[in-house]
């Protein structure tokens, strides 16, 4: 068995895809259209992976990715602060596509997905943690342990095996192998770990203990530094109200929906809050790019590029969405939410619906309703009716879910 620090200081081959630092992906990785080039990627990929397996795991290292190469947020953010606060001893690697903020810490090593450097130190850590399902290459051996935190929550639309007939078979058969390797998997309310029970093609263990982003909504004395980051990266001076503006993705990746009457939202605003308004528009994390099509304004911001939504949603004091799991995350703070959803009988026959729309606070169909809605929303009926169904939805409120995951890594890491 090869010594893993020998084969890393070769730095031959793992090291080759980041000779220029430029986070180039390797030729035999990145996607290609071409079959008989998707053959030889399907053979040589899994092998890596065997091929790695000569070399000893490192028993104090732990490998996070984030929304399949994203960069320091969600679920892995939160567990690594709180492995930086203990002082664990181990070497944590974080794999992305391209580097987009400062935000990792000096003690997290970055390297790029989708490389062999990247397979080689997936082979050889103790721990995974990710939140979205791996690629369908990847092999996972036996003395490795993989936490799977999930990036969604409480899902409006069905998801995984209840949407079986609307998904591709590629992503079925990805689906199923990644459920396989899962040893634990982090639930945030009983509703969805009866989900995950019924629909992820899993039967191991399941720790409902809450999400490791939302215990930063239970940490209040961190609130006003949270607040004061936000507006500075903003550059917002005055005192004013923050609207965010999440809506999740369509599948045709059609932003058009998006291009609301911003004017108008602002002036509807300003008369309900008594406040100067401006709007701050994220796009889901799938949707990124296309966050570039978009016009902004002083008063119209891109948050699309704000890497921490938990930050945004503890900054905002206000939220319109659509059927994007953020809204049962917003709630957690007592604000404000509105549904606008123009679109919602394409969208329902493109996924369905696991919850019954009409039992939330009340949606839009169209602009109009959404500026009557806003114009004559009770705080009061609000919150009395979201603090029933997060209640009934078994949603975890303690803000110790981090803690208890790294309780979990230490006691792996010691074996």
């Amino acid at each position: 068995m090869i010594n893993y620090i020998d084969i890393y200081e070769l730095k031959i081959i793992l090291d080759y895809p980041l000779l220029t630092m430029k986070f180039k992906e390797n030729i035999l990785i990145k996607k290609n259209s071409n079959m008989f080039y998707r053959k030889i990627q399907n053979f040589i990929l899994p092998f890596a992976f065997y091929f790695f397996r000569i070399i000893k795991i490192n028993n104090k290292k732990i490998f996070i990715e984030n929304y399949q190469g994203l960069n320091y947020f969600d679920n892995g953010k939160y567990i690594v602060e709180e492995i930086i606060r203990r002082n664990i001893n181990c070497q944590i690697i974080w794999a992305i596509n391209e580097k987009q903020d400062n935000n990792f810490p000096p003690s997290v090593n970055i390297i790029p997905s989708n490389t062999f450097r990247y397979i080689f130190h997936m082979s050889t850590s103790k721990i995974w943690i990710d939140n979205c399902r791996k690629q369908h290459y990847v092999r996972k051996r036996k003395k490795q342990f993989y936490f799977q935190t999930w990036h969604g929550g409480i899902s409006l639309k069905k998801i995984e095996k209840d949407a079986e007939n609307k998904l591709t078979w590629n992503y079925i058969e990805r689906a199923k192998n990644d459920s396989k390797m899962i040893d634990c998997f982090i639930s945030h309310s009983s509703y969805f770990t009866n989900l995950i029970r019924k629909s992820f093609w899993y039967t191991g263990r399941i720790l409902e203990i809450g999400y490791p982003r939302h215990d930063l909504f239970f940490q209040t004395n961190r609130h006003d530094d949270i607040k004061n980051k936000v507006r500075k990266y903003f550059g917002i001076k005055n005192e004013c109200k923050l609207i965010l503006y999440c809506p999740t993705f369509r599948n045709s990746h059609d932003i058009s929906l998006y291009s609301l009457n911003y004017e108008k939202l602002i002036y509807t605003f300003k008369d309900k809050f008594d406040s100067d308004i401006k709007i701050l528009i994220r796009l889901h994390p799938n949707m990124i790019e296309k966050s570039k099509e978009l016009e902004y304004t002083n008063n119209i911001l891109n948050a699309s590029i704000y890497s921490d939504l938990q930050e945004l949603l503890i900054s905002c004091d206000a939220m319109i969405t659509d059927y994007s799991s953020t809204m049962f995350e917003f709630a957690l703070l007592n604000k404000p939410i509105f549904l606008y959803m123009p679109d919602i009988e394409e969208y329902g026959r493109e996924r369905d619906f696991r919850i019954d729309i009409n039992s939330l606070t009340s949606y839009s169909k169209n602009f109009d309703e959404l500026i009557y809605n806003i114009k004559t929303f009770n705080l009061e009926n609000y919150t009395a009716n979201m603090k029933k169904k997060i209640t009934k939805l078994g949603i975890v409120k303690k803000g110790t879910a981090s803690k208890k995951i790294v309780d979990e890594i230490e006691k792996i890491l010691g074996e």
